[in-house]
Parts: C-alpha cells; structure tokens; sequence
C-alpha cells in the first residue's frame, strides 16, 4: 500500500493492519519513506492513539530491521536486567541506577533515548562527557558491559536503525507525547538490548508525560498489557515530577550531580537518593539478588558508601571512549558556560508551586536541546542549585543559578524561570 494511505487511514481514525505498519517502517529502514511522511503518521497516531495490536505489530517491525543482542555467548556471572525512567525534566536516574546496579551484581545493557524534547535524554547528558562514545561497536559494547557491568549507546545501523530515525523525528515534531510511541520506543530498545527483566520508573507531574496519577497508571496498565508479548516480565515504580528531583537541570550539569551522588562529595541529596533506593530496590528484588528491601537497601548503601559503584561509573567511560581520570576531576571533561549567574525572585517568600515543564523549555531554548535535528547541543546550558518547594527565597537567596553561552541568553532564561515558579508569603 501507499505510504500516505496508511497515513490517511490513521488520520481517519481506522485501524491499522500488521502488514501495513510492517510496510511503512520497512520503507523507513529502506528510506523509500520520507521524514515528511513518518512526521504525518506520528502525528496522527498521537491524535488518534494506537490500540494494543498497532503498538505490537509496530514493536515487532522495527525490532526486525535489526539485530537482537544475546547474552548467553557473554561469559557474565549475574542476571541481565534494564532500567527505563519515563522521560522528566532534570531526571538523571538512568546514569546513577545502572552503575549502581552494575556494583550490586546486575548486568545492565542500556540501549536508551536522545533528547525528549523539555524532558532530556539519557545519551545527550553522557555525550556531554568529552569522549564519550554513544555508537560503540558491538563488540565494545559487549565488552563493556562485561567490564564494568553496565553499558549505553543508541540504536545503531544495526540495532533498531528505524527506532533512530522514528525518534529524531518524534523530538522535534511535539509528539515525544504520545504514550502508546512512548512505549513503543521503550520496547524496542529493551528488546533489542536483550534483557527478560525490566524495571519501569513512571513519573508522575507537570515535568513528565504522564502529569496526573490516572494518566500514570494508565501508562503502567498500558505496558503490563504489552510486555508479555516479548517475554518481558516489567515492575512499575513511580515517582513525583512536579518539582526537579536533585538540583540541577542540564546535560553537562547533571552529569556533575551523578558523579557528586557516585562518589559521595558532598550530602547526597535525600529526594534523589530515595529515588534511586525505590528504583533500584525493585531491580534487586525482581531478580532475586536480594530477599526483601531491607536487604536491597543495604546492598545499595554498601555499593555506595564501598566506592564500587563509582568504580563501576569510571569503568564504564573509560571502555567508552573516557580518560581514566574522570572520577577524580570531572571539570576537565565537561564544558563550563561563558554566563554562570544567579537568579533573584522579584520577591521574597517561600516557593510554592513549580512549571518544571516550563524550566525544561527555558533550558531548551537556552540550547540544552534540538528545535530541528542538526542543530548542535549547548552541553554546558542549563540550571544549577534549583530551589524547591517550601525554599525561602529573596535577594540574597537565589531561585537558581543559570548557566547559558551569552549574557543575553542567561537574561531570558532567568524571566522564564521566574515566570515558572509561584512563591508564598506564608511558609509552604
């Protein structure tokens, strides 16, 4: 058939057959389909949903214009499990959880997304990282996962090549939205990477995609009902989003949070760090490393408080492309901004109420991500040292510090920062 019948048929509301979709995305692979064309259908499949089999048939397809990792040939003495955070604004959890997991005994190959529009993307905030490599071999890959025990990179020419264009499309054409595309995308990288056991952190407020409870739940219905077609057991977590989870929203600067969280300089933050207890508890229990939280919990500390879990971080960057000096000075990899300044509220009082969907656009349009698929990353752009809900903030302290290329730059991201937080006079 026509790629723009199937394209009209979605944009009708009928339904389409597996044929059809396997059709269209082999014309993606092949490049008979135009990007034109995969923006239409995606459109039209975030206004007009994709049902159970459309979701199925179109996880099957793509997973087929690639290869599927195996790791029974990889001499690796622990389970293979994957971790999947639902897109947030200012969410790290992928970066710390899968070396943190890595140091408790579990594998985990992480095959993960690029920017989500106002949410980021795992695999632009590790490419902040001077020399990091996001398109390893395969066969670096497989080493380093067996290396370091935790291993990222991007769907390739040979794993999932249609998910790499779907999704560079999906960035910039406002449909990251959709949670049936969402789930899609997620499927194909964790069936791809080759994992039976996958842990699901859904988020839960104005930050995320799913900003209420019901439309939370609804997701996590949605992937239950899914994964049994692949042989994927899934556990759901979820977790707030209606405020900045840590401190820093950024590419370059969130990498500093998950090296500051690894290796202990400083307080961890508590918000954070319980965030990473609940996730990774429920990796640990799934695959039966572990009898109960409270032993979970323990492991977790001890991978932390032993160092292993930094150590594993540091292994995993130096098989991707690394120095093996980053651990012990992580500025001489990172970029710095030209404009590091505070951000004073116009009044004092107490912070209230946070747009965070609203900060991650402001870190967008600073440059923290794409308007158009070639534009380059401002790796240094972004927010530091984030207030909170319940913070006394005045002319002395700040709501944050924005970091940006220019002056101008900085100016018009600090009014839309302030536009996007709401202060009280009484304490919240």
């Amino acid at each position: 058939m026509l790629p723009q019948e199937i394209i009209r048929k979605k944009r009708d509301k009928q339904i389409l057959t597996a044929q059809e979709i396997e059709d269209f995305v082999q014309g993606i692979d092949d490049w008979s389909i135009t990007d034109g064309q995969i923006a239409a259908l995606l459109m039209a499949s975030l206004m007009n949903g994709l049902n159970h089999d459309e979701v199925i048939a179109f996880v099957n397809a793509i997973v087929d214009t690639g290869i599927i990792l195996d790791w029974e040939s990889v001499d690796l003495n622990g389970p293979v499990a994957s971790v999947y955070t639902m897109p947030g604004v200012g969410d790290k959890s992928e970066i710390i959880a899968a070396p943190l997991l890595a140091a408790c005994g579990v594998y985990v190959p992480m095959i993960c997304e690029r920017m989500q529009y106002h949410a980021g993307g795992t695999l632009d905030k590790l490419d902040s990282i001077k020399g990091f490599s996001s398109r390893p071999t395969l066969a670096r890959f497989r080493k380093t996962l067996r290396e370091s025990g935790c291993a990222f990179m991007t769907p390739t020419e040979q794993i999932a090549p249609a998910d790499l264009r779907i999704q560079s499309i999906r960035d910039v054409t406002a449909t990251v939205t959709s949670i049936p595309l969402m789930i899609m995308s997620m499927l194909v990288k964790k069936i791809a990477s080759g994992i039976k056991n996958l842990t699901v952190d859904i988020k839960v407020g104005n930050g995320s995609f799913t900003p209420s409870q019901e439309a939370a739940e609804n997701c996590a219905k949605k992937i239950k009902e899914c994964v049994p077609a692949f042989g994927i057991t899934a556990d759901i977590t979820f977790s707030q989003m209606d405020h900045l989870v840590g401190q820093n929203i950024g590419n370059a600067l969130e990498i500093y949070e998950a090296w500051d969280y690894l290796t202990g300089t400083g307080p961890r933050d508590q918000e954070l760090h319980a965030l990473i207890q609940n996730i990774c508890a429920a990796v640990l229990l799934q695959n039966k490393i572990v009898a109960d939280r409270a032993e979970a919990l323990a492991k977790i500390d001890q991978a932390l408080s032993s160092g292993q879990a930094a150590e594993c971080f540091g292994r995993m960057l130096y098989e991707q492309g690394v120095l093996p000096n980053f651990i012990s000075n992580p500025a001489a990899f990172l970029p710095a901004a030209q404009v590091i300044k505070p951000v004073y509220p116009d009044k004092e009082g107490y912070v209230s109420e946070m747009n965070l969907r609203w900060i991650g656009l402001a870190a967008l349009e600073m440059g923290a991500g794409r308007f158009y698929q070639e534009q380059r990353i401002d790796y240094s752009a972004g927010f530091s040292n984030m207030c909170r809900p319940g913070m006394y903030v005045s002319q002395r302290v700040p709501l944050a510090f924005v970091h940006a290329e220019d002056v101008q730059t900085a100016d018009l991201a600090a009014v839309h920062l302030k536009g996007a937080i709401k202060l009280s006079e009484q304490p919240v």
